[in-house]
Order: structure tokens, then C-alpha cells, then sequence
């Protein structure tokens, strides 16, 4: 049996998340297909525009067969960690195959290559890559520069953000030693961060949160799948979205508020010195785009601030990736969401996964070892944060990772 991987966010879903899925099925021929989805809070520093489980619905209802959550420490870091994170829990899963991703390039050889080097890491390479990191520059472009004396086409493959993860996501298969094959397609909708929605029924998720933001909803119908349209517009009737960053401005400001710059210093992703600049913005600034602009430089990138804000919001600690890169990672499988045809793939998962099975988070107690409880703590402290900012108070209540069920669907439902 073919069981195909698949990593994302959904942010929202739109049609070039269901071409993808069944590109991927076609190119892999694969009977079922598993999803790794960013729970309530994003790689790229902001929270989910709609909450995990709406977005788990729309997932079921495109393609996906099951849906697992990434954890809130790795759908927040950085694209090396993001990667390596959501690889090992496919590879501890134990059953998955294949897993396929999207990148601008579209060949998987050419990102293999770049893979296996920034693996090796040759020593001209690290040298490179210092002296351009001692000049102040960041560490993408410092990479950039250092690939391009081994590959001269490496600046405009590393300069597209998907083409990045993909070689992540390759780099984290070779640590690994994994089984799985993986394979990448073309993406098939506009610029990653385009902001218009111009493409006849392509469009970036970029683009779509920017017409949420000015309830230009009525627009972005021809973007999305009817029936995640149809999700969407109810997500938005009942006030349960859309959610914002700039929701947590105060939030963020009452945590700065409640630490010195030394306890800055301690929050994942902050180094050399930035607890400074942030503490000083947060002194002399309120609105939180013009905090993210105090203290942005040329080395730390606007994504990059908003991760470190997040990490400050949710207190994911430098001690906290520590303490699960150790050895495991992800030290449980949790369940948002399955398809009632594929149940079977729920049996395959219990049998031949190195890792717990979380389908009902009540039990996690008793299934869970510390370093999973621990875990699971901070999960659920960071939905409680995310409801904060629910436009409908009902939402706003505690505990939610606790009441909300598993989403399943059946064939019939949508």
C-alpha cells in the first residue's frame, strides 16, 4: 500500500493546495494521502487565519484522508526546523511512502544536489559562509553566496521560499536515513507572496488573507474549492474568524511588559543581542508593524521578527526545541482529523508507528510519557491564546484543544 505525505498549512486551503493533492496521488499512485498541518499558528510568524480544525475540514474534504497536527514549537521555527520536524514524524509514523511537495523549480535532482552539500557542509563552504555572516548579512543570503561557488544557479533556486523548504525537507530525509521517496511539482498558483489576486483561479494564500482582511469575501470564491468556500463562510458567519497578528498587539505588549531583556534572551530565536532592540521597540512603539520595523535589520528578516514575537507570546523558550531535539522531536502523533473510508489507515497508524497515537487529547495523561505531557501543555496554552483574539467571545473560553472533537467526514459530507 502506497501512503503519500503531504506537509502544510492551509492557510487557507485554495485550488493550488487540491492540485497539488492530486498531482501528487497521480505522480506517486498513491492509495491514501496523510497531511501534516500547522495547528493554530504558522510558519511564517502569525496565527492561522482560521482556527486548526476548519482548516482540518477543508483539508478532509479536498483529498486529505487524515490530517496530524505539527506541533506549535515546529509550525513556528524556522524552515531547517519546520522540516526536519514534520520528516520525522512521517518517518516515525511507520507506514507513509512517499511524501510530496511543492517548489518553484520543480526538479527534485537539482534540490537533491544543494541537499546533500549544505548536509556535508566542505569546509570552503563554512568559510564562505562566516565571512558573510561576520559582514552583517543574513543567513539566507550568507548561504546563498556560500552554494553558488558548487552550484552558480544556487542564488535564484534559494532565493523562492518553497524551493527552500523542499531542500529542507530533502536534507531532513538524508539525516534520517528515511525509506521515503520524495518527489516535488511545480507550484501552480501566483507569487507565494503576491497580494493580488490576479490568476484566472490560481492565487497565493497571501493574496487571499489579504481580501479576508477587508471582508472582500464574495472575491476570492473562484480561488477555493466550493466546499472549502463554503467552510470559510461559515468559519466567518459564526465570528469564529479571521484572526490576526495584530489581534495580540496588547497581549504582546503585556508580556514585553512582564520581562527584562535578559528573560528575552531566553525565548527561542533570539540572539546576539536582539532582546535589546525589541525591548527598546516595545518602549517606543505600540503598533506592532512599526515595532516589527524597529527591529527588523538587514540580517533579520520581517518573518524572522514575527516568529521571535510569536515565541514571546506563547513563551516557547530556547530550553523548550532543546529539550525535544535531544532525541524525539515530535513524541506523539495527534490526530485533528480522518476520513471515515480511510479508517484503516488509523489501524496501520497504531501498528507500525514508533510513537503514541493521540486521537482524544483527554487521555493524554495516560498515554504520554513527561516529555509528551510537556508538550502537550504548551499546545494547549497556545490555543487558549489563539481564541484570545476570536471575533465571537463563546470561542474565547479555555480549553478548546479539550472540547473540540476530531473532525470526520464520509464521502456524502462536505
Amino acid at each position: 500500500m502506497k501512503i503519500l505525505g503531504i506537509i502544510a498549512e492551509y492557510n487557507p486551503f485554495h485550488n493550488g493546495h487540491s492540485y497539488q493533492i492530486q498531482k501528487a496521488k497521480q505522480i506517486t499512485n498513491a492509495d491514501a494521502v496523510v497531511v501534516i498541518m500547522s495547528g493554530n499558528f504558522v510558519q511564517r510568524g502569525e496565527p492561522a487565519i482560521l482556527d486548526k480544525w476548519t482548516r482540518t475540514h477543508m483539508a478532509l474534504c479536498s483529498g486529505a484522508d487524515i490530517v496530524i497536527e505539527l506541533p506549535v514549537i515546529y509550525a513556528t521555527a524556522s524552515a531547517e526546523y519546520f522540516a526536519h520536524a514534520s520528516v520525522k514524524l512521517f518517518h516515525d509514523m511507520g507506514i507513509i511512502t512517499d511524501i510530496c511537495f511543492g517548489s518553484e523549480l520543480g526538479e527534485i535532482t537539482p534540490l537533491q544536489q544543494i541537499a546533500k552539500l549544505l548536509l556535508k557542509e566542505p569546509e570552503p563552504f563554512r568559510k564562505i559562509l562566516k565571512q558573510k555572516l561576520q559582514q552583517g548579512v543574513s543567513y539566507a543570503s550568507a548561504r546563498c553566496t556560500a552554494l553558488s561557488q558548487y552550484y552558480p544557479d544556487s542564488e535564484a533556486i534559494l532565493s523562492q521560499p518553497n524551493n527552500i523548504l523542499a531542500i529542507e525537507y530533502i536534507k531532513a530525509l538524508l539525516k534520517l536515513n528515511s525509506h521515503i521517496s520524495p518527489h516535488t511539482i511545480t507550484r501552480k498558483n501566483s507569487d507565494y507572496n503576491s497580494i493580488y489576486l490576479s490568476h484566472k483561479n490560481m492565487a497565493s494564500a497571501s493574496a487571499l488573507r489579504n481580501a479576508i482582511a477587508q471582508n472582500n469575501i464574495k472575491q476570492i470564491s473562484q480561488y477555493i474549492p466550493s466546499e472549502c468556500y463554503n467552510i470559510l463562510c461559515e468559519s466567518i458567519s459564526q465570528a469564529k474568524s479571521p484572526i490576526f497578528l495584530e489581534q495580540f498587539t496588547s497581549a504582546l505588549h503585556y508580556c514585553i511588559r512582564n520581562k527584562t531583556p535578559d528573560e528575552i534572551k531566553n525565548i527561542f530565536e533570539v540572539t546576539e543581542g536582539l532582546e535589546n532592540r525589541i525591548y527598546k521597540a516595545f518602549n517606543t512603539q505600540y503598533e506592532l508593524k512599526d515595532i516589527i520595523s524597529f527591529i527588523k535589520t538587514k540580517r533579520y528578516t520581517q518573518t524572522h521578527i514575527q516568529r521571535i514575537l510569536l515565541h514571546i507570546l506563547l513563551q516557547i523558550k530556547k530550553e523548550d526545541i532543546l529539550y525535544f531535539n535531544d532525541t524525539t522531536y515530535c513524541p506523539y502523533i495527534r490526530v485533528l482529523g480522518f476520513h471515515r473510508q480511510k479508517q484503516q489507515i488509523l489501524s496501520l497508524l497504531k501498528k507500525h508507528s514508533s510513537l503514541p497515537l493521540l486521537t482524544n487529547l483527554k487521555q493524554y495523561q495516560t498515554i504520554l510519557d513527561k516529555k509528551g505531557q510537556y508538550l502537550v501543555s504548551i499546545e494547549t496554552k497556545s490555543t487558549d491564546i489563539y481564541f484570545m483574539a476570536s471575533p465571537n467571545k463563546i470561542y474565547r473560553c479555555m480549553r478548546q484543544d479539550f472540547i473540540r472533537p476530531m473532525v470526520m467526514i464520509s464521502s456524502t459530507q462536505t
